[in-house]
């Protein structure tokens, strides 16, 4: 299966986790085992064994061969898809659950990863604004057409970088009166401002 479309709970949970989303798309490529996925994502592997227990209860992953090597059972995993999307059954505030979720797990991810030398250039902004709702599907059109945009752009000799957009409703009634905007935080020496 190419593709697969996550719609309960048990499904969703699984699978919004940076370190499982990684797993996953290891595992899209090709059969391994936990230990083949460590090495791959420079992970000891005892640090996987509750994420692939996590993903192979909620039937995103599957036992797809035993070897025995004369000193241990070799298993080898697969992902059930390639791709995945997320559409809750439930109500709304779940997706809206779901979505924050995987933008916290990622930013996590980043955070705990987050290398002692230079990273690069940094770019984040935080804004709050009333819309009205015949605005939100305008401006969720100009976040996917971004997200297109920046994944065209995407070249194995470049530097790796995430990009984390979101729009939900809020009920915060303290919010900032201007954009909060953090740009080119960590700056090379000599760099011009």
């Amino acid at each position: 299966m190419t593709h697969h479309t996550l719609t309960t709970d048990i499904e969703i949970a699984a699978y919004l986790h940076r370190t499982r989303m990684d797993i996953l798309r290891a595992l899209s490529e090709r059969p391994a085992t936990v230990s083949q996925i460590g090495a791959q994502m420079n992970v000891h592997p005892a640090n996987l064994t509750r994420h692939m227990r996590i993903l192979e209860q909620s039937g995103l992953i599957r036992l797809v061969e035993k070897r025995d090597t004369g000193r241990n059972l070799e298993k080898y995993y697969a992902s059930i898809a390639k791709t995945f999307d997320v559409a809750p059954d439930a109500d709304v505030n779940s997706a809206h659950k779901a979505a924050l979720t995987m933008l916290r797990s990622d930013l996590s991810a980043a955070l705990a990863n987050l290398p002692d030398k230079n990273p690069g250039s940094v770019s984040a902004l935080l804004a709050h604004a009333r819309i009205s709702a015949k605005d939100i599907g305008h401006f969720a059109d100009q976040l996917a057409k971004l997200v297109a945009e920046f994944q065209s752009a995407d070249s194995d000799t470049s530097t790796p970088y995430h990009l984390n957009l979101s729009l939900y409703p809020s009920d915060l009634e303290v919010e900032p009166a201007h954009p909060v905007r953090i740009v080119n935080a960590h700056r090379e020496k000599g760099e011009e401002n």
